[in-house]
């Protein structure tokens, strides 16, 4: 019996994730990144890890302030395509955030965009939360960019349809066993095509947990990119810093 490929291996490789998304905008992301820069003080001796990092928009940002970075993702398309980028201070590579091969290596872990929440159950968030921990230097910070959940089930539109380079994606959402589940259908060049997304319904409460079992203090909420207070009726984004106890 052949096993269910995990979706995100399957949706993440293919060419029609990059379409769908390719308005995606960099001048934010960039302003983000400048400001979470400043406001937790990096140096530019510090080595920086971009955790699930697609096609490395934020890796290849932050080198080029001047940090040291690595970027990870499993979607091996994505890497290659990153790796175009790659110079002595910047490096891409195909790694499992649940299996980690480093350890005590970085001072930042970046986790951005979203990219959190995509595994089966409690206990592999623990499981990944505990990789970052053992591949982080004595009090070394993890930033997790989430949603604000509780936003965007109070204003979650079900049905959605999308044009992007002559193709019309067909989107429905649906909230379902702790799960945000996104359904992507749309046909190109005669053939039809079914992709899904799958992201834990996380709060606050369920990070500063996760966090707590597995040897983060809290140091910093923030609610946008801005890095304004955390606001659980208004904030677009749920940011969470944790600094590595010993």
């Amino acid at each position: 019996m052949t096993q269910e490929k995990e979706w995100f291996s399957e949706w993440f490789n293919s060419p029609y994730y990059h379409i769908l998304y390719k308005s995606r905008d960099a001048r934010e992301a960039e302003y983000f990144l400048r400001n979470l820069v400043r406001r937790l003080h990096f140096s530019k001796h510090q080595q920086l890890i971009d955790l699930a990092c697609g096609k490395g928009r934020h890796s290849i940002f932050l080198n080029k302030l001047g940090f040291e970075v690595t970027g990870i993702d499993l979607a091996k398309d994505s890497i290659a395509f990153a790796k175009t980028a790659e110079n002595e201070r910047l490096h891409f590579e195909i790694q499992d955030l649940r299996n980690l091969p480093y350890h005590e290596q970085f001072d930042v872990a970046l986790n951005l965009f979203t990219s959190f929440g995509y595994f089966d159950c409690d206990d592999t968030n623990q499981l990944v939360m505990r990789q970052i921990y053992q591949i982080l230097k004595q009090d070394g910070l993890v930033v997790i960019d989430f949603m604000n959940v509780d936003k965007v089930l109070s204003n979650l539109d079900l049905h959605t349809e999308k044009e992007v380079d002559g193709i019309v994606f067909h989107i429905t959402k649906e909230v379902k066993n702790g799960l945000i589940i996104k359904q992507i259908r749309f046909t190109d060049a005669g053939q039809t095509y079914h992709f899904k997304e799958e992201v834990q319904i996380l709060h606050l409460k369920d990070f500063e947990r996760l966090f707590s079992l597995t040897g983060f203090d809290v140091e910093f909420v923030y609610g946008n990119y801005k890095l304004e207070p955390f606001n659980v009726d208004s904030s677009d984004r749920l940011i969470v810093v944790g600094k590595k106890h010993v």
